[in-house]
């Protein structure tokens, strides 16, 4: 009960490997707020370099576009040089990144320091959770570490924007950037001293057309869900999107031909890895991405301003936080498939709650009842999923297996939010055509109907009583809109649970894994392996695989 890469029974960690722990967990957390601090910053950032309008989108959003059209070619890099040696350049680069945007003297310079940090954090995150691998080799110790390490994002993804606001009230923009440049060099110099090097790598060269290929079809797909998102179906980005889709078939069809695959496909012959990749994706539809429905209707339904908005937010960020620390004892006493549809199950009481605030009325302490049960709910599945997978490969393997679930979290967030946004807008166009002023102007409905945002701004320049009617409109059509993007969720919610029915019998490693035999298996012919989360029938033996847990907040 064994294999080549075993998380085995081994002495505690020391004050070292703590220690690397947390040098390794600052920076992941401090990258994990750029995503979120940077739309604060955007108004001053703009009236300070003045860029023009595309400029302005390009560096909002070239970074997360960088960050997933490398994060394949990373997790080869991280075979082949190692976790170490990619981790510490990351934080270099990372550093000064950061200074280059602090200072940049107009929107060209500030636009390639965006693309340096994209980089930088498309390789810390497949290094930093392979590295994990190399601190500890006890099964208990490394589930403490995987719990911080994906702590580290979601508090970052929380804390981005009260954090972002504090700089912002007392220095100016580039004080968001510039306080990444001591955290990256603490992380460096320490990291040089306290990060293990990596005894297993790859010998093969890389490929760099499968690397172009890679890049431009993530990136593209990515940026077409965005963009439709923001500004509906057209046909440039669908064109975008359809483009995307056949470069990823050619990268596919070139990984299995060639001697040197960039993304060792025989990966997903697992049927571990198969099923939780399509979780991370259908969790991150149903139980994040709808949040940026949820965030319009409590603006303009409930009357939230921003300030309250943000504290209201804060809770649920919480409860994710506690849910995460608490994930390590969860996985010592439950298998994963329990924890996990648990977990679900949780989350999706927390959508019925919503639901109910939606059906009821807008009161405010219901939507932050739902959101905390929902996040209560989602954050251990996603933590347990990402253990799962990571301690399922070897420890050469953990890096392109993490550049997988990152694909799958990205992809995962811009299909929700095309999906069940699209939905939603589709719902409040239609309602809102349907129940508008019939002394309304069709110029008026049409500009009404296009976005919340624009309703209440038609209703405003009208005024009177038709501009109240049309408001009144406009917030049941949202109410309405919003309803049907948490249905879509739910049954999303509840579909997932359902595939995570494939995951029993698969178990986390344990230290003392040869002692424990678990109840509700010994009627069965299967035993666990002692290395990795996957079980061995009678019949077949199931290859390694792996992926990591990124969560991604998006609001519109």
């Amino acid at each position: 009960m064994s294999t080549t890469d075993s998380l085995t029974r081994a002495s505690r960690p020391t004050w070292r490997e703590w220690s690397a722990l947390l040098l390794l967990a600052l920076p992941l957390f401090m990258m994990a707020t750029d995503f979120t601090a940077i739309f604060l910053a955007m108004p001053a950032i703009a009236a300070d370099v003045t860029p023009s309008t595309t400029q302005l989108l390009w560096i909002v959003h070239i970074g997360e576009l960088i960050a997933a059209g490398f994060v394949i070619t990373m997790g080869w890099l991280t075979g082949r040089i190692g976790p170490r040696a990619l981790l510490l350049i990351a934080m270099g680069l990372y550093g000064l990144a950061s200074a280059l945007a602090a200072f940049s003297p107009n929107a060209e310079t500030l636009l390639v320091a965006r693309v340096l940090i994209g980089l930088a954090t498309a390789a810390a995150s497949p290094a930093g959770i392979a590295l994990l691998r190399s601190l500890f080799s006890s099964a208990k110790h490394f589930g403490i570490g995987f719990a911080v390490v994906m702590g580290a994002f979601s508090v970052g993804g929380a804390l981005g924007p009260p954090l972002a606001g504090l700089l912002l009230e007392y220095f100016w923009w580039g004080s968001v950037f510039l306080v990444n440049v001591p955290v990256a060099a603490v992380a460096l110099l320490g990291g040089l001293w306290l990060f293990p090097r990596a005894s297993d790598r790859t010998t093969d060269r890389i490929d760099m057309t499968s690397v172009v290929i890679s890049m431009a079809a993530v990136m593209l797909a990515v940026y077409g869900l965005q963009n439709i998102a923001d500004r509906g179906i057209s046909v440039p980005y669908a064109l975008t999107i359809i483009a995307g889709l056949v470069l990823g078939w050619w990268f596919i069809r070139r990984q299995r031909r060639i001697e040197n695959p960039l993304l060792d496909l025989d990966l997903f012959s697992v049927r571990v890895l198969r099923i939780l990749a399509i979780v991370f994706v259908t969790s991150q539809v149903a139980f994040m991405a709808v949040d940026f429905v949820l965030v319009q209707y409590l603006q303009v339904v409930a009357g939230i301003s921003t300030a309250p908005l943000g504290l209201l937010l804060a809770i649920p960020a919480t409860a994710a936080i506690i849910a995460t620390a608490l994930t390590p004892a969860l996985t010592r006493r439950f298998f994963p498939a329990t924890v996990m549809t648990v977990g679900m199950g949780v989350a999706v009481l927390g959508t019925i709650t919503i639901l109910v605030a939606l059906a009821v009325a807008p009161v405010t302490p219901l939507f932050a009842v739902g959101m905390t049960i929902v996040s209560l709910g989602v954050s251990p599945p996603m933590v347990v999923g990402a253990q799962l997978m990571v301690t399922s490969v070897t420890k050469r393997q953990a890096g392109p297996a993490a550049a997988i679930q990152d694909i799958a979290a990205s992809l995962g967030a811009a299909v929700g939010i095309v999906v069940l946004g699209s939905l939603a807008m589709s719902v409040f166009n239609q309602s809102l055509r349907a129940t508008a002023p019939e002394d309304l102007s069709e110029s008026a409905v049409d500009a009404a109907s296009e976005s919340p945002g624009g309703a209440v701004g038609v209703a405003e320049s009208i005024g009177g009583g038709t501009g109240q009617e049309l408001l009144r409109a406009a917030q049941d059509a949202l109410s309405w809109g919003t309803a049907a993007a948490y249905l879509g969720a739910l049954i999303i919610g509840v579909a997932t649970m359902v595939m995570l029915r494939g995951l029993r019998g698969v178990e986390l490693p344990d230290d003392d894994a040869d002692e424990k035999v678990p109840a509700h298996k010994t009627s069965t012919p299967e035993v666990t392996l002692s290395a990795a989360a996957t079980t061995v029938h009678p019949q077949s033996v199931a290859k390694p695989a792996d992926t990591t847990a990124n969560m991604r907040n998006e609001t519109l």
